[in-house]
């Protein structure tokens, strides 16, 4: 288990409320976020293109979703700094000031009194969020996004994003391979 160690983390929220903006999520609607942090293993996972530390790529599909960034020698440092970190973190509504976010726990999440709950009442979003992770040298940051929505559709992403000139810029969304 890790230490929720400050230096293992980015110490604010810019890069996602960044990544927000490119979304075009309307600031003013009703949107659930999952207040429990994903675990990291979600972004690591897509990052990677499967489960563990070891790099597979499939024969049939060469393809590098990563678009070049990915590294063995920083996804493996990456993955060993944050595979490991169970420990429960949770978004605050100050996280994401500009956003009109009811935050949810995940236990009963999309349950049948969350649904009741919200029925009719014209909230049909669900947002879920990692914390962002640091790698390759602090260079880039990477964490799961996913946008669900009351009926079923879902978008689970790992979002890679850098710093230029003094703005966070999204430089690549990979899709869940699962569902893709």
């Amino acid at each position: 288990m890790l230490s929720c160690s400050k230096n293992l983390y980015v110490n604010n929220y810019n890069p996602i409320n960044a990544f927000l903006e490119t979304q075009n999520i309307n600031k003013n609607k009703k949107i659930i976020l999952q207040r429990d942090k994903v675990s990291n293993a979600q972004a690591l996972r897509l990052f990677n293109s499967g489960e563990g530390i070891e790099h597979i790529v499939e024969p049939i599909d060469k393809i590098d979703y990563t678009g070049g960034l990915f590294e063995k020698k920083h996804w493996k440092k990456m993955y060993k700094t944050y595979i490991n970190d169970t420990i429960p973190k949770y978004w605050r509504k100050e996280d994401f000031p500009e956003y009109n976010f009811i935050l949810e726990n995940k236990k009963g999440l999309l349950g049948y009194d969350f649904l009741i709950r919200y029925m009719n009442s014209g909230i049909e979003d669900v947002i879920l969020i990692s914390e962002p992770m640091l790698y390759m040298n602090k260079k880039y940051i990477v964490f799961y996004y996913n946008e669900l929505s009351f009926f079923g559709s879902t978008k689970p992403q790992a979002v890679i994003m850098t710093k230029e000139n003094g703005k966070w810029v999204v430089v690549r969304i990979i899709g869940d391979y699962i569902y893709y």
